[in-house]
């Protein structure tokens, strides 16, 4: 694992929340966290009835955030293209014997999300005209990327009982 987050000046590292994707540890700017909840319901018509009667189905859960990924220095910069090239890994399948599966990761965002088990439904990088860029030959890169990256969440049986941030 990548120690690298571990090594941050320690007044600085004072100033940081825990971000963690699939053990991919982020010194990060986040710009936005949003926590969706989504119960389905479906309508049927009912003899005698003009209005519909309506069946809960099924729960969804979704977590979204866009954050700034820097390059601080020119020490870090491979180590941070390595960890942005493994979180885009995460979306690809697993290929065994039998045919493919996805991936789950554990998500880490200060004591919001504690090692919660997600899946990745999107991910995307984003460098805009005004991102500056490296422009040493071999180092042709852009010194920070946006990230934006949806989750659905997995876990236990939700019911109405249960603790919408367990670590809270």
């Amino acid at each position: 694992t990548d120690k690298f987050i571990d090594k941050i000046d320690a007044s600085e590292d004072e100033s940081l929340i825990k971000f963690i994707i699939g053990g991919i540890k982020f010194k990060a700017y986040i710009g936005s966290l949003n926590d969706s909840f989504a119960g389905s319901w479906n309508g049927t018509a009912d003899q005698g009835r003009a209005d519909a009667r309506y069946l809960y189905e099924s729960f969804e859960r979704t977590v979204s955030t866009d954050f700034i990924v820097p390059i601080l220095s020119d020490a870090t910069r491979q180590s941070t293209w390595t960890k942005l090239q493994n979180l885009a890994r995460k979306t690809y399948p697993v290929y065994k014997s039998q045919g493919f599966h996805g991936q789950t990761v554990n998500v880490t965002i200060g004591d919001l999300f504690k090692n919660q088990p997600m899946i990745i439904t999107d991910l995307s990088y984003d460098w805009d005209n005004e991102t500056p860029w490296e422009i040493t030959d071999g180092k042709q890169a852009p010194f920070y990327t946006n990230v934006s990256i949806s989750f659905t969440v997995l876990g236990s049986k939700p019911t109405s009982g249960t603790k919408v941030y367990q670590n809270i």
